[in-house]
């Protein structure tokens, strides 16, 4: 598999999760309606794990060590966050603390957007 091939597939299954992440949030912090459509939640269910599939097939076409380069594993451990999150804001029912996760999750988003790009890391 070529490498460039797998990597914009991974970016454009990232952009669906995201937009999918998007649409449910907001569609629960008003009635919902869009959120308990079968498609949006069919499609959010597949994306999520097509998107570790390809992120872990980036990482063995590229030879890529997540100990090694710790950009890398801050990106693993946030995109566990993300998934987290997204989970634990299905269950809410308050506003505000919809609006909260909703908020931190951005963050967590743009964090590993900003680890894509620049390659460097956090923490690590």
């Amino acid at each position: 598999m070529d490498y460039l091939a797998v990597k914009h597939v991974h970016m454009a299954i990232a952009l669906l999760s995201i937009t999918l992440f998007y649409i449910r949030s907001f569609s629960r912090i008003g009635k919902g309606v869009v959120a308990k459509n079968k498609l949006i939640s069919i499609s959010s269910v597949i994306a999520d794990p097509l998107l570790l599939v390809s992120a872990i097939t980036l990482m063995f076409i590229g030879g890529i060590n997540p100990f090694e380069q710790h950009w890398l594993l801050e990106k693993i451990v946030l995109v566990i966050m993300y998934i987290v999150l997204g989970v634990k804001s299905i269950k809410l029912t308050n506003t505000m603390k919809k609006l909260a996760f909703l908020i931190l999750n951005t963050a967590v988003i743009l964090a590993i957007g900003y680890l894509a790009v620049s390659k460097t890391a956090f923490i690590l």
